[in-house]
């Protein structure tokens, strides 16, 4: 999808983009938690799902597109809260290099 093909009026989905917060504790040892970082009007296309084998178990492995209004701040290190579905941030392009659109690669499921 490029640059042209999108519209404010597609972004009809919402996600939180969380971010991991590790704190210590009093015993040397830590917590790490997700908190929430921002919440994005957003289109989201699924693109592939399957399954895998991984730790002795059968995972899902889905993978979506997610395009929102261009910010510079986003990490592959965060993750996409969608509807309760946590989605694991694999790739962000800027789209055309424009900084008005922001292609998202995100995979659901646990964080590998």
């Amino acid at each position: 999808m490029k640059c042209c093909d999108l519209f404010p009026g597609a972004l009809r989905n919402q996600i939180i983009v969380q971010r991991e917060s590790k704190t210590a504790d009093d015993l040397g040892g830590g917590a790490t938690t997700w908190v929430n970082y921002a919440t994005i009007r957003a289109f989201i296309k699924p693109v592939s799902g399957g399954e895998r084998w991984h730790s002795m178990r059968i995972e899902a492995d889905i993978t979506h597109r997610i395009f929102i209004r261009y910010r510079s701040d986003l990490r592959t290190d965060d993750r996409i809260n969608y509807q309760g579905r946590f989605m694991q941030i694999r790739a962000l392009i800027n789209i055309e290099e424009r900084n008005r659109w922001l292609e998202i690669y995100a995979q659901e499921g646990p964080a590998t």
